[in-house]
């Protein structure tokens, strides 16, 4: 049930953000931010429902792997919104938190642990908070994707629906530096919980797994990003391209892990 509330509750949210979008109403985004705040409820106590259910690693699966990246990019547009008051970002974050929990709807359920000793806390780190950093990665790529639309009305002047919904540059800029930060941030931790996870299951690390290589190679994607923009400096535009260049590089070198490494 919960399932079906949490879908129902994300295509109504992207239904009014695209309402607003064209008309303009501000009790639209109200709306909107009812639905994605109960999308959030109900996802939610659908993966606790099937955790406590099912016994299992909540994160064993692919199931629950886009199930808990739904809420991460729902908790991520109510976060922005409270901070930033600019709603359209939600016209990027819908549709995929609706892909997603279809996604997961569709694969079924929870995976059955085979290893439960392995299942320490260190796991429960790793897995969420490399997830909510891979999607702040997804939503500053969307940041910079907006920017690059709003850049090209600005020298075209064309002062139409989407100048005038899009925040200004400025404010793109630091929704952009907001949601890299958080994303580096909370992969760090997530990738160094994975290290002293692996080191507790196993005790060894693994440097040829294939989920390590391509964590590594996030990290130090997004690392190379964060340090050279704190120390060199970036101006908007650069950070913009590098977001998207960055997540681009990730997801080409996620498939190359998966058929090459993972073989």
């Amino acid at each position: 049930m919960y399932f079906d509330l949490s879908i129902l509750c994300s295509v109504l949210a992207l239904l009014h953000i695209t309402l607003y979008f064209f008309l303009g109403y501000g009790r639209l985004v109200t709306i909107t931010n009812l639905f994605a705040v109960l999308g959030l409820i109900f996802s939610s106590a659908q993966f606790i429902t099937l955790w406590s259910s099912a016994h299992a690693n909540p994160f064993g699966s692919m199931s629950g792997l886009l199930l808990f990246l739904s809420q991460a990019l729902l908790l991520a547009y109510i976060l922005l919104f409270f901070k930033f008051k600019r709603p359209s970002i939600g016209l990027f974050i819908f549709p995929l938190a609706v892909l997603f929990i279809i996604g997961a709807r569709l694969l079924g359920g929870f995976s059955a642990m085979h290893n439960p000793q392995a299942a320490s806390l260190w796991l429960y780190i790793h897995l969420p908070f490399t997830i909510i950093g891979t999607a702040f990665f997804m939503v500053s790529t969307f940041c910079g994707i907006m920017y690059f639309i709003q850049e090209r009305q600005l020298k075209n002047k064309n002062f139409g629906v989407i100048f005038r919904r899009f925040p200004p540059l400025d404010t793109i800029d630091r929704l952009i530096n907001t949601t890299l930060y958080i994303g580096f941030y909370t992969f760090t931790i997530g990738l160094l919980a994975g290290l002293v996870w692996m080191i507790y299951s196993s005790g060894r690390i693994n440097v040829f797994s294939p989920k390590l290589v391509f964590a590594i190679i996030t990290w130090i994607i997004y690392s190379s990003i964060t340090f050279y923009k704190q120390l060199k400096g970036m101006s908007p535009k650069d950070t913009a391209l590098s977001t998207i260049v960055g997540f681009i590089s990730v997801i080409i070198t996620y498939i190359g892990v998966a058929f090459f490494v993972a073989g």
